[in-house]
């Protein structure tokens, strides 16, 4: 009697279990495609540019706010510096994008490197460039300011990956808040294989859902 309990209670359980998979296939599910997770947000920028680099605290800057600054320079691609009125230099790097090395020491030129240093050399020479900060970290771990750069009302950003001349990269909490902007703009580039997209095996993807440089030759 106490075997033919244990084989019901068996064929019970392995039931209950395949009605339970039929239910609920996702949750039985395995898969190797890399997970990205994209926000959504309602968050917006002030139309006008309200304050100069100058007139902030650099602490605690405002948050979505443009702010003006006139002494932004190019270092490569997402790199920049600027200088306040006491002359001190800030090093600046753009929020979510890596576009390729062009003059970091001990790397060779990347294959856009280039490209992409001179593309947004051409647009700093607009003289309504601002800043936006998000509402994270302002600063990285190598002391470098972390913003959106504006060049009139046209997110820098955006520019160069709709130019195929960076990637989305580097997403993290607080500093993610246009997130889903810029991987559209990337998504324009990834399409027409233009810039990093063209050259074949140069991009490859991260299991984060997100992209990195190969070396080639």
């Amino acid at each position: 009697m106490k075997k033919k309990i244990t084989s019901f209670l068996t064929v019970l359980i392995v039931v209950i279990v395949g009605v339970w998979q039929w239910l609920n296939p996702s949750e039985f599910l395995e898969t190797n495609e890399p997970k990205q997770e994209q926000t959504t947000t309602t968050t917006t920028i002030a139309e006008e540019t309200v304050q100069a680099i100058d007139e902030i605290d650099l602490e605690n800057p405002p948050r979505f706010e443009k702010i003006s600054v006139s002494s932004l320079r190019s270092v490569d691609g997402d790199t920049f510096a600027f200088y306040t009125k006491d002359g001190v230099e800030h090093k600046l790097r753009l929020l979510m994008v890596d576009t390729p090395e062009s003059v970091k020491k001990d790397t060779a030129v990347q294959p856009y490197g280039k490209e992409a240093s001179e593309f947004t050399k051409e647009q700093l020479v607009n003289n309504d460039i601002s800043l936006v900060f998000d509402k994270g970290e302002v600063v990285d771990n190598y002391g470098r300011f972390l913003a959106y750069v504006y060049v009139g009302e046209n997110s820098l950003q955006e520019l160069l990956l709709e130019n195929g001349l960076g990637i989305v990269r580097y997403v993290n909490a607080g500093g993610d808040s246009f997130v889903n902007e810029l991987l559209s703009a990337q998504q324009k580039a990834q399409e027409e294989k233009r810039g990093v997209w063209s050259k074949e095996n140069y991009v490859a993807q991260m299991k984060n859902g997100y992209y990195r440089y190969n070396e080639v030759e």
